[in-house]
């Protein structure tokens, strides 16, 4: 996965596929996303929408936000598999409700306004996370 990530970091996209390809065997959700990505618009590879679905349907079947929002955005459009409106908008959903962004974006175009999502605090290397974490129990004990 390494790989992947440096060629997508350096935005090189036409590189994407051959250096996720096997990330994504291995059953890697971001890696096989990318590749689906790839085989959908044919950066770096010949277009074929068909194999592009199964990358999607692969990371979605994984419960990967991004996997299940481009899974449902295929479904909607009938690019590569069959045209299913109504189980495209559940897999978006389901991504949404995972805190994909994109999927969020794309419902609240679509009038359906989105709850905020609770930023979460960045944990501290040292963040206390027991009980106790060595401290007193009470702090006026001394």
């Amino acid at each position: 996965m390494a790989a992947c990530d440096n060629v997508i970091r350096a935005g090189n996209e036409t590189w994407a596929y051959k250096s996720c390809l096997p990330a994504a065997e291995e059953g890697t959700p971001k890696a096989q996303v990318i590749v689906g990505m790839s085989l959908m618009t044919g950066v770096g590879v010949l277009k074929n929408p068909e194999l592009a679905v199964g990358w999607f349907k692969r990371a979605a079947d994984q419960n990967y936000p991004a996997g299940m929002y481009q899974f449902g955005l295929a479904k909607i459009a009938g690019m590569g598999t069959a045209q299913d409106e109504a189980g495209g908008m559940a897999l978006v959903k389901k991504a949404a409700a995972a805190g994909d962004q994109e999927a969020r974006g794309f419902l609240t175009e679509l009038g359906e306004p989105q709850e905020t999502l609770k930023p979460q605090r960045k944990r501290i290397k040292n963040d206390c996370v027991g009980v106790g974490c060595g401290r007193p129990m009470d702090p006026f004990s001394k």
